[in-house]
């Protein structure tokens, strides 16, 4: 059976996932093995309950659900504010087009980068400035309504009802 994909990377080594920078006070997460981890439930979750004729704004949906699981995860985790890395594959439109949506409306940082997540942090730290989000532009109304948009109900309460959440997606 083929289950169209969001996510089609298969990453066989060992890729680091976060790494907290003292003197910016935040915590670069990389998307990457988080979105692996994401489609594969996604996967099990299609093939299992053999939904096979989804839509295309079934699967949009039900691919922004196991995406924001993964997110709601990595903030649950601490509530040291997060930056997210997100390595843009040219080949992988669909997996970008989702991250975009879902970081579109999300109150938090990402950066969209084609280095690795290991190259960027050596980058980062000796070339580029941590800038954070002007807080005033943070709207979490925006993010309530993409939830209600794509019948997510149950991750916007997750959202909501911790703290943690909350304060690691503000900065």
């Amino acid at each position: 059976m083929v289950v169209q994909t969001f996510m089609a990377v298969n990453t066989t080594k060992h890729e680091l996932r976060s790494y907290f920078d003292i003197e910016n006070n935040v915590e670069y997460v990389n998307l990457l093995p988080f979105l692996e981890h994401s489609f594969n439930e996604y996967s099990y979750y299609v093939v299992e309950n053999d939904l096979k004729k989804l839509s295309r704004k079934e699967k949009n949906q039900l691919s922004t659900h196991f995406i924001l699981k993964q997110v709601l995860l990595i903030c649950e985790m601490s509530k040291r504010k997060k930056c997210f890395y997100y390595q843009v594959d040219p080949d992988n439109t669909r997996e970008r087009l989702l991250t975009e949506r879902v970081f579109n409306a999300l109150p938090s940082r990402i950066i969209y980068n084609n280095m690795s997540f290991d190259e960027f942090l050596l980058e980062q730290r000796e070339y580029q400035s941590y800038i954070p989000i002007d807080t005033s532009k943070i709207s979490w109304k925006k993010f309530k309504l993409f939830l209600k948009r794509n019948n997510l109900t149950q991750i916007e309460r997750d959202f909501t009802k911790n703290i943690n959440v909350k304060l690691s997606l503000i900065h």
